[in-house]
């Protein structure tokens, strides 16, 4: 296993890893991947500056285009639940490697997740006033079943969607489908490849890689099916904001999941990996040459990717395309080694690593900013400056909000569960 830890020296560097460490480590026993926080922040940010677009005017000069799809956060975050979460499942089928005992996995994904989300749909549902905590229908949006066919929406989640819970937390449910469903899957891929024990003649690709890939790629391709049926509510909608519906995104963190442990197990890359290790600065430009072709050549100009409202051959190429481009963006941060190219210096650097830190706390926090800066007519204070204007009132109040729920409830209670797992270890 290559290292990827800070180098000796970097004080700055070494501090913000030892909190990360402490906050976000690896179940015990496995390796830690400190260059995915910060791909945490890059994708939080991106999320914040769609909506800011949105909330100042939309996309229409054609310098603003490039903002238009920067919905790509949300792939960004299921592929690296995809990787993080499976490999060590794999690693500990595979090469040995200490199992994670489920209650500490349930733990663990309950507290990242839910006490934060309950303490900022109460706070915005009293300032800036979001609908949805104190109505009948309460148990949806605490439960996180704002997508799925369940109840009947009422008052302004009917009349105005952007002020119904927390908007952007429609992936989150998606994400808590797939913490419970991927040791179902794990479990089964065990059965299957108990089956079919590799030889060391095997080479890279050995029978239980082919297996993995067999099945991510079925699984991808169901999903696709799925993207692509009539939208027309239940089981239809049950599917598309399942993660089988997303299967394409989370399966793209997962196939790095398997190159990560089957490099680990057999001390050889392939070209993925390499590329990933030595070349990360050409990975990111050809994630960045992509988005730039989708967004200015291929797509319409505006955020698409929640569900196919629109030309459904345009979105299907679009969970396509975006998932590509994640992938490319992420390998210099799982393969890669801190200080080893342009990207792995720019992720390693202090700032990006402690906003990855509070990355949940930006996603969480600045939808009902925006809303809190619309309703005192924030883009009036200069007309002809309203994207960069609330832009940065958005990334100050949202980082400041982050940082102090990121100190006073995210950052004990994850050390807490966390601290649970390695007593029991």
């Amino acid at each position: 296993m290559r290292d990827s830890t800070p180098r000796p020296g970097d004080r700055r560097l070494e501090e913000s890893e030892r909190e990360a460490g402490q906050v976000l480590p690896p179940p015990p026993g496995h390796p830690r991947f400190p260059l995915l926080d910060p791909m945490r922040a890059i994708a939080a940010i991106s999320v914040m500056l769609v909506h800011v677009a949105i909330f100042s005017g939309g996309f229409g000069p054609w310098y603003k285009w490039v903002l238009a799809h920067l919905e790509i956060g949300v792939p960004f975050f299921f592929l690296l639940s995809g990787f993080l979460l499976y490999r060590p499942m794999l690693a500990a089928r595979v090469s040995g490697l200490p199992a994670q005992r489920i209650r500490d996995y349930a733990r663990n994904r309950f507290f990242r997740i839910f006490p934060l989300f309950w303490f900022i749909l109460i706070v915005t549902a009293i300032v800036p006033g979001m609908y949805g905590a104190f109505t009948g229908n309460w148990w949806v949006y605490f439960g996180l079943l704002q997508n799925l066919p369940v109840y009947s929406p009422d008052g302004e989640c009917v009349t105005n969607p952007f002020r119904c819970g927390i908007p952007p937390s429609w992936t989150l449910g998606i994400e808590v489908m797939f913490y419970f469903l991927l040791p179902f899957f794990a479990a089964g891929m065990t059965m299957i490849q108990n089956r079919f024990r590799s030889t060391p003649s095997d080479g890279f690709f050995s029978r239980w890689v082919k297996i993995e890939f067999a099945a991510l790629l079925l699984f991808s391709a169901i999903s696709f099916v799925i993207q692509s049926s009539s939208f027309n509510g239940g089981v239809d909608q049950w599917l598309l904001f399942s993660p089988i519906g997303r299967a394409w995104w989370f399966a793209l963190g997962m196939v790095l999941a398997v190159i990560s442990v089957r490099t680990a197990e057999t001390g050889r890359d392939v070209a993925l990996s390499r590329w990933g290790r030595e070349h990360g600065g050409w990975c990111w430009l050809a994630a960045i040459g992509l988005y730039l072709f989708g967004t200015y050549v291929l797509f319409s100009h505006g955020p698409t990717l929640a569900a196919p409202v629109g030309d459904l051959n345009e979105y299907l190429l679009q969970y396509f395309f975006f998932g590509v481009i994640s992938f490319f963006a992420l390998m210099p941060a799982v393969f890669g080694q801190i200080g080893s190219g342009v990207a792995t210096r720019v992720l390693a650097h202090p700032v990006p690593v402690r906003l990855g830190l509070i990355s949940y706390g930006i996603f969480l926090w600045h939808y009902p900013v925006l809303v809190a800066l619309n309703d005192l007519d924030a883009t009036s204070w200069a007309t002809s400056a309203q994207f960069p204007v609330m832009a940065i009132a958005t990334f100050v109040l949202t980082v400041a909000l982050s940082l102090i729920t990121y100190y006073l409830l995210e950052r004990p209670l994850m050390r807490w569960s966390r601290s649970r797992s390695k007593k029991r270890a």
